[in-house]
């Protein structure tokens, strides 16, 4: 068990809003739960009486009423094909403006070289209004596709609710992803039109977009409209004469799409992970109020761009009667707390971020900010228990929530409770209605050792389909091929005695030691502690005698990397976790690779040095920083003639 760093007083516990829903399950069904995780298991064991709980609760206005909550797919092979709310109708962009109000703005938004700006539900209705005529007029109606090329903003904000108030399917990549991987993804779901942005600014740079969505708008005869935002086009869209009347919401089936993630594609064709309307309405009302206790009338943040299922999730804040807070830019520009003083200043009660930004803040004194959020949260990858601690000093009174889920459910089913303590390097617990275990080799669930993570229920947030994935195929290889009727995420996790849940990383990464499944985080957690180390990347790579060689890449802060530090590396690893979390050799390299949502490159590095050429393991199109593979491919080269 981490070190115990943070304890609800009775009076946060009381006024939560997972306790208040607690006492409303308790009332409804005349029931009593002595703990959270007594709530967990009837959650979990009572389905649909829980997800409709969940429905009344929020008071989600149904335009039509279901007949059954929920009905299993009549092959229990897999959860696909499983119904919810058969034959409710709902819109999502509906419960967004019903929290409308005049006495908060319903967005604040600053970035690198624009000012703070704040939008009033009046200008955001206004907003949307404009577009939702214009998207009309090009002839977009329910089940069309409308695209985005966009930065994290105002105008994206305004064109997702245009596209789903009139029953259409939102896509959007961030313009900082490569030509080719924009146009991978909305080749498949071929959009009727495409609304980008034609530069944008990072890190005190402008990059030009125009030509190259200009050539991409060539490549999709879907296309029915191109528009830049704040061109002339743009421009007659925002000063076009608002109609009579209020917005129209086109309400759609609870399983229709609302819209169209994708898979990282750091190896192949990203997957169309297609996502239904009224499970995100359901999962993100439970995730955002009964987990991270959002709650009317606060300021909401996550630091994401467009491209990261984090945008989805931040937008459903508005769900809540929330203003939410965006901050589109670099995170280190002009310097580290950037982010923090946009935090502060705004006064957001939820500050969110991938975890990668909160190790590299360590260097920073951010009590000298005098902020203390409600909630920091953190996801991407996970959150040592180091950093943990760290966050606890410089926001003593804050709750920190580690969450874990993904583009495939666009949501975290690992997150936060306010009933509950939170230790350090630990997830407080498995969320409402997941019936999360962790399953040992031989399919059998354990407790307070690793285990892959696996789901034994099927819950509304999963995908209603791929697109374009003939027969579900693609879908069931991905979570379904390896224990029938039973979901396998990928993650290697521990459930604690306390319930709460250690990370260990992505099991298709896994660190085979003599027989021994070692995470990668484990590796992680001593070099982040490492003084001379800023970042680092670990893989096993297997032999065909069934031998193995675990490789450490390290990149340093300054300097070069000596024998004698090799052994302090080595010495830490033993002395923390074991000899087998002891690398065979260690090399330096000038950076460690990522994806735009903040993942390392385990995988496709590990796929090199298997001697995978560097184009079938990786498509660097997606990475934040591709020049990254370069030194990994040198070193790769070297190693393999050994």
């Amino acid at each position: 068990m981490g070190k115990l760093l943070w304890s609800p007083t009775e009076e946060q516990q009381s006024q939560s809003e997972i306790n208040r829903f607690k006492q409303y399950v308790e009332q409804r069904y005349q029931l009593s739960f002595a703990s959270y995780h007594e709530l967990w298991k009837w959650s979990t064991a009572h389905i649909a009486d829980f997800w409709e709980s969940v429905a009344t609760y929020f008071k989600i206005e149904f335009r039509s009423d279901f007949t059954h909550i929920l009905t299993y797919p009549a092959d229990r092979a897999s959860f696909i094909g499983t119904k919810w709310f058969s034959g409710a109708t709902l819109s999502y962009a509906e419960h967004v403006f019903r929290r409308a109000t005049d006495t908060r703005p319903a967005l604040v938004f600053q970035s690198e070289q624009d000012s703070r700006r704040e939008v009033s539900w009046e200008e955001l209705r206004g907003m949307v209004l404009r577009l939702q005529v214009y998207l009309k007029n090009q002839g977009v109606s329910k089940g069309d596709r409308v695209a985005g090329v966009l930065v994290n903003g105002v105008e994206a904000i305004a064109l997702f609710l245009a596209t789903n108030s009139i029953g259409a399917i939102w896509s959007c990549c961030s313009p900082d992803f490569g030509e080719a991987s924009i146009q991978d993804r909305f080749e498949q779901i071929e959009p009727k039109v495409l609304f980008a942005n034609a530069e944008y600014t990072y890190n005190g740079r402008v990059f030009e977009k125009e030509e190259s969505v200009r050539k991409l708008a060539e490549c999709l005869p879907s296309l029915k409209a191109c528009v830049f935002i704040h061109d002339k086009n743009w421009q007659m869209i925002m000063n076009s004469t608002i109609p009579q009347g209020e917005l129209q919401f086109t309400a759609v089936a609870f399983e229709d799409p609302i819209w169209i993630l994708y898979s990282s594609g750091t190896t192949g064709k990203p997957k169309a992970i297609t996502h239904g309307a009224g499970g995100m309405l359901l999962e993100h009302m439970k995730a955002l109020g009964l987990h991270q206790n959002v709650q009317e009338g606060e300021r909401f943040m996550w630091y994401t761009t467009t491209g990261w299922m984090m945008w989805n999730y931040a937008l459903s804040a508005l769900l809540m009667g929330n203003t939410l807070c965006i901050y589109d830019g670099a995170t280190n520009f002009p310097d580290k707390l950037s982010l923090w003083r946009f935090a502060k200043e705004t006064g957001v009660d939820h500050f969110g971020v991938g975890a990668a930004y909160l190790i590299s803040c360590q260097d920073q004194d951010l009590k000298a900010l005098e902020y203390m959020p409600k909630t920091i949260g953190s996801t991407g990858s996970p959150l040592p228990p180091a950093i943990f601690e760290w966050i606890h000093q410089q926001f003593p009174e804050t709750q920190i929530i580690s969450l874990s889920g993904g583009t495939d459910v666009c949501s975290a089913f690992l997150s936060g409770c306010t009933l509950l303590d939170v230790h350090a390097g630990e997830i407080q617990c498995r969320t409402l209605g997941s019936k999360i275990e962790a399953f040992n080799a031989d399919g059998i669930a354990v407790y307070e050792e690793v285990g892959e993570l696996v789901i034994l229920e099927p819950m509304p947030c999963m995908p209603i389909y791929f697109w374009n994935d003939a027969g579900n195929q693609k879908y069931y290889d991905s979570y379904f091929d390896k224990y029938a009727g039973i979901w396998s995420h990928g993650d290697w996790i521990q459930i604690t005695k306390n319930d709460g849940i250690i990370m260990y990383g992505r099991s298709d990464a896994t660190l085979n030691r003599g027989g021994v499944r070692i995470g990668t985080a484990e590796i992680y957690n001593v070099l982040n502690a490492t003084d001379e180390v800023q970042d680092s990347l670990v893989i096993c790579v297997d032999h065909e005698n069934g031998s193995s060689d675990m490789l450490l890449f390290v990149q340093l802060k300054s300097g070069t990397l000596t024998d004698e530090l090799k052994d302090k590396i080595k010495k830490s690893l033993r002395r923390e976790y074991s000899p087998r979390h002891v690398p065979d050799q260690i090399f330096q390299v000038s950076d460690v690779p990522y994806t735009w949502s903040g993942k390392k490159l385990e995988l496709p590095i590990k796929k090199i040095f298997s001697g995978i050429p560097t184009e079938r393991a990786v498509s660097k199109d997606v990475m934040r920083n591709p020049e990254a593979v370069n030194g990994f491919e040198i070193i790769s080269k070297t190693w393999n003639m050994l």
